[in-house]
């Protein structure tokens, strides 16, 4: 297990686990929470889990994600709770002297909407550091939201072409 000092939350070596499985291409997602003073696995889906292709660059992970989006958006009883995740994002992009290029990025998303209690939003914001740090946060592309608005496909593509020239 790995602790956060600041929040004394317990990141569940099961965490780690699941990340490497993700990593490796085995699964498509993870959503996280915090139960009790740990941080544990809330749900973790395969592409086979959700009924998508997983050669989905073309349409950069357009169906995958919609389906993540609808899961989370349950699991979070329409966005007024929090959560950690992550995403294995499949993408197109044209790449200086290379051309078209196939691509996975890792997302970390942590979810701290509005409507969630102050105290929810604290112990998720003092924590998400512990999570970051155990699933090796260099490998991945964090991004902290706090609405539906913020975490759709359109928007996370956009975020991503800032970086990457996607095809869009």
């Amino acid at each position: 297990m790995f602790n956060n000092m600041g929040s004394g939350v317990f990141v569940n070596a099961d965490c780690q686990s699941a990340f490497r499985q993700l990593s490796a291409g085995s699964l498509r997602y993870i959503i996280y929470k915090i139960e009790g003073k740990g941080v544990v696995i809330e749900t973790a889906k395969s592409d086979d889990d959700i009924g998508v292709d997983t050669n989905d660059y073309e349409n950069n992970s357009k169906e995958a994600y919609e389906a993540f989006i609808k899961d989370l958006k349950n699991r979070t009883d329409g966005f007024t709770d929090c959560r950690y995740a992550v995403f294995d994002f499949k993408f197109a992009c044209n790449r200086p002297g290379a051309g078209t290029s196939k691509m996975d990025k890792i997302v970390f998303i942590q979810l701290c909407p509005d409507g969630a209690s102050i105290k929810k939003k604290m112990v998720y914001a003092s924590s998400a550091s512990a999570i970051k740090s155990s699933l090796g946060s260099e490998k991945i592309l964090q991004f902290q939201v706090t609405d539906e608005s913020e975490i759709s496909h359109k928007e996370l593509v956009n975020k991503l072409s800032e970086k990457f020239l996607i095809f869009k």
